[in-house]
């Protein structure tokens, strides 16, 4: 493995960063992800596929963002705007050079580029959510502690509160996915990335703890590099079964104690009333 991404210089400013004390770095552990998940792309892609498709994805990415930043400083401007069709010459030669076996690979290292960036912009949604929550004064309208400050405000009582909430039923309705082309154990990888992502915003981070991290990180993104994309046969009824299964333990049975220690916790901040998880009404049905 090479230097250690995403190692935290200065402690301090980097909680400042992740809780959104400074509005101008609300971008950068975002941006920091992003990059650090593309060096080891770019790791695994010299690895697994050699110098030289790495250098023709690379050239392709660079007249691409050049390309995307001309069109960009024109719109602030009276010439035309560059339109979709208007590909950079540089980038029509190369790709018409490519043989297929090429083009399979550089199509391969921008959808995996694309993956993580998406999990990088999933897991930035959750740190802002988290910061947003610190740094908040009054509750989000609508959220259930907003709602409940507002019964609190009209005089409504705890115990006509929770009469109000009993007559809230929420059930979740699974049906197939038929779009989902991406096979099960793509999937599985893509969650794993994900969680040692989010393990880098638990300061302080030790260089050795992080470096586990990222080593981890490269193993999934290798394994996701010598994994088949798409399934070879069309799923069948039980293969719908496991993938919509696949999202309980995470998605559902995993989130529902925090949900009702939440909802415990927003009475007691509002009402004073503490009540136990198990006291609250049964929101959620299957």
């Amino acid at each position: 493995m090479g230097e250690f991404l995403w190692k935290a210089e200065d402690q301090i400013e980097r909680l400042a960063d992740l809780i959104g004390e400074r509005e101008n770095g609300k971008d950068l552990p975002l941006r920091r992800d992003v990059r650090s998940l593309g060096i080891l792309l770019g790791w695994v892609i010299r690895e697994q596929a050699g110098e030289h498709a790495f250098d023709t994805e690379e050239e392709l990415r660079h007249l691409t963002i050049h390309h995307r930043e001309a069109a960009e400083k024109k719109e602030g401007t009276d010439a035309a705007v560059p339109q979709e069709s208007e590909v950079p010459e540089g980038a029509i030669r190369l790709i018409r050079e490519m043989g297929i076996g090429e083009a399979y690979l550089i199509i391969k290292a921008f959808a995996n580029f694309f993956e993580l960036t998406n999990l990088a912009e999933a897991n930035h949604r959750h740190r802002r959510r988290r910061a947003a929550r610190l740094a908040s004064t009054s509750d989000k309208p609508g959220s259930l502690r907003g709602t409940l400050r507002r019964l609190h405000q009209q005089g409504i009582a705890a115990e006509e509160a929770l009469e109000l909430l009993r007559r809230v039923q929420v059930m979740p309705v699974f049906t197939a996915h038929p779009t989902e082309v991406a096979r099960r154990v793509v999937l599985f990888k893509r969650r794993r990335i994900a969680g040692e992502l989010a393990e880098f915003d638990r300061l302080p981070l030790t260089e050795a703890e992080g470096c586990r991290r990222q080593d981890a990180i490269l193993a999934e993104i290798t394994a996701l590099w010598q994994t088949d994309e798409v399934r070879r046969r069309r799923p069948t009824v039980e293969d719908e079964v496991r993938m919509g299964l696949d999202h309980y333990p995470g998605s559902l049975i995993a989130p529902l104690p925090v949900l009702y220690r939440d909802m415990a916790e927003a009475f007691a901040e509002v009402y004073g009333v503490n009540l136990a998880p198990g006291e609250l009404p049964a929101v959620v049905r299957f």
